[in-house]
């Protein structure tokens, strides 16, 4: 992982220009931008498949345990509120804690002993309940996640395949919005931040994220939802269609115009303002219809005065 934030930080630029032929990648905004996107896609491609045996079982776990032939001991099991489960000529085994390669040498170890020769336990976890992660908003593959080692913002993301289509735009404005979940709770269903206490809320950038400040890029917790959303701007005043419009990458104030139907026959072009949250506080800023505007931007077009 650290090979990968030397590279955004500019420490390999050199070896990024032959692992991604393009010129000069690093050398400016918004080839910059392009290199965060094309690191979303090459770590989506490189972090391994997720294997169950590794998974941490807990209570409430589901798991389908089969044995090799002999049918009639193939069965699923729930992890009781104890971390116990029960099983046949195994009796009562704590599953809470163990891997689910560990339980399945352990039946194995305790079926060996004067029922079954040689036996062959294999074991499918069919719900998960105790560690689980969730991802949504703008990535490809939104849903939930079993949380099987300590894992960051950037692999969770990648885990669910990157960003969507369009998922540019995230990467290149900048923010993920982390929902902890508190002590004790195992929600079933991602919280969205909109509807949680805003103390259980964490919004970090996604590009320091990826550049490996441990800031941002956050360890995940059991029962996190982590919601990339899709950067939008602002178009008010004297426009056809005031209102909330996607942010496109190299979007100008007049591409934002467009986006609401154009000017009003009211409207002074000349005058328009953007309105930018730097931080804390907010910028009045007068703009040409040329200039190119950043997600989350309001476009202000003032009434002529005539």
């Amino acid at each position: 992982m650290r090979k990968f934030q030397e590279i955004l930080t500019g420490k390999m630029s050199r070896n990024l220009n032959i692992l991604f032929p393009l010129p000069a990648i690093i050398l400016n905004r918004r080839q910059s931008k392009i290199a965060l996107l094309l690191m979303i896609m090459f770590l989506s491609w490189i972090i391994p498949a997720f294997s169950q045996e590794d998974y941490v079982l807990g209570p409430e776990d589901e798991i389908e345990i089969k044995v090799w032939d002999h049918d009639d001991l193939s069965r699923k099991q729930r992890v009781g509120l104890e971390g116990k489960i029960s099983f046949p000529f195994a009796g009562d085994i704590k599953a809470q804690g163990l891997t689910v390669l560990q339980l399945q040498k352990e039946l194995e170890r305790r079926l060996g002993q004067g029922y079954i020769i040689d036996p062959h336990v294999s074991i499918n976890i069919t719900e998960y309940k105790s560690q689980k992660f969730f991802v949504v908003g703008d990535v490809q593959r939104p849903g939930t996640y079993p949380l099987t080692k300590s894992i960051r913002v950037v692999e969770a993301i990648s885990m669910a395949g990157g960003m969507a289509a369009g998922g540019s735009k995230s990467v290149t404005g900048g923010t993920v919005i982390i929902v902890r979940a508190r002590p004790g709770e195992k929600p079933d269903q991602p919280r969205m931040p909109e509807m949680v206490n805003p103390k259980d809320k964490i919004t970090v950038s996604l590009s320091a994220a990826l550049a490996g400040d441990p800031k941002h890029n956050l360890e995940i917790k059991s029962g996190d939802t982590i919601y990339v959303p899709t950067l939008v701007i602002y178009v008010t005043g004297q426009v056809k269609k005031p209102g909330r419009y996607p942010y496109e990458e190299g979007m100008t104030v007049l591409k934002a115009v467009a986006s609401a139907e154009g000017f009003t026959d009211k409207a002074a072009p000349g005058r328009i303002e953007l309105i930018r949250e730097e931080g804390p506080t907010k910028q009045k800023i007068k703009v040409n219809q040329e200039d190119f505007i950043k997600p989350g931007d309001t476009v202000v077009v003032p009434e002529s005065w005539f």
